[in-house]
C-alpha cells in the first residue's frame, strides 16, 4: 500500500528555455508560455490531495508553484536544496555556444554527461538531489506533497531512484516544462509511477 505519494514537477517555460541556453542558477522568470503552462498544471492538479507544496527558490519554480498553491489555499515553502544544478561558465549559453567556446570540457563529454567549467560537479547534484529527496520522504510519512524543482536534478534524482548506473547518462529525457513525474513509496521502499508527463499541455 502506498503511504507517499511525491509529485515532481518541473517549472513551465522561460525565455533560455525557448531560446536552448543553459539557465542553472541565473533567476529567469516564465515567459508567457511557461505562465499558461502553469495555469494548466494548477488545472490539472486542483482536486489532487496535495497536503504540502515545496518549490525551489528560483522565480521560475516559484512562479509554477503559485498558481497551485493559491487554488489549494497552501503557501508553497521555498527550499535552496531544489534549486537547478550551477552550470557556471555556462549560465547564458545556448548548447552550440558552449560547445565553440569550451571545445575541450565537450571533447570529454560521455552520452551528454558534462562537468561545465566553475560549476557544479554531477557527483554533487546527485548527492544533493538524494538529500532533497530524503528531507521530504522523511519528513513526510503519508499523505501527497508536491515538489516544483527543474529538469536537471529531476533527472540527477529519477535515476537514482529507478536504480540506473549514474555513469549511463541520458537514459530518459526530463525537458518537458511542467512535466510530472510521479514516486510512491510504501514498506518496501519507492517505485516511480509516472515520468514526465505533459499530457496537461496537449
Amino acid at each position: 500500500m502506498t503511504l507517499l505519494t511525491i509529485l515532481l514537477l518541473r517549472h513551465g517555460q522561460t525565455d533560455w528555455n525557448h531560446s536552448g541556453r543553459w539557465q542553472g542558477h541565473a533567476d529567469i522568470p516564465l515567459n508567457e508560455t511557461g505562465q499558461k503552462q502553469a495555469a494548466a498544471l494548477c488545472q490539472r492538479l486542483r482536486s489532487w490531495p496535495i497536503d504540502t507544496i515545496y518549490t525551489s527558490d528560483l522565480q521560475r519554480c516559484v512562479q509554477t508553484a503559485e498558481p497551485l498553491a493559491a487554488e489549494l489555499g497552501i503557501a508553497p515553502i521555498k527550499k535552496k536544496v531544489w534549486r537547478e544544478r550551477d552550470v557556471g561558465d555556462f549560465s547564458g549559453l545556448t548548447g552550440e555556444q558552449a560547445r565553440e567556446q569550451f571545445p575541450d570540457v565537450w571533447a570529454r563529454t560521455t552520452r551528454g554527461m558534462i562537468d561545465p567549467p566553475n560549476g557544479e560537479a554531477f557527483t554533487d547534484v546527485l548527492s544533493r538531489a538524494w538529500r532533497a529527496y530524503e528531507s521530504v520522504r522523511d519528513t513526510h510519512r503519508e499523505g501527497m506533497v508536491a515538489v516544483i524543482t527543474h529538469g536537471g536534478l529531476l533527472h540527477a534524482l529519477l535515476g537514482q531512484v529507478m536504480g540506473i548506473d549514474p555513469a549511463i547518462y541520458g537514459r530518459f529525457s526530463m525537458r518537458g516544462n511542467t512535466g510530472l513525474s510521479i514516486i510512491e513509496v510504501n514498506s518496501h521502499g519507492a517505485v516511480v509511477t509516472r515520468l514526465n508527463d505533459t499530457s496537461h499541455l496537449e
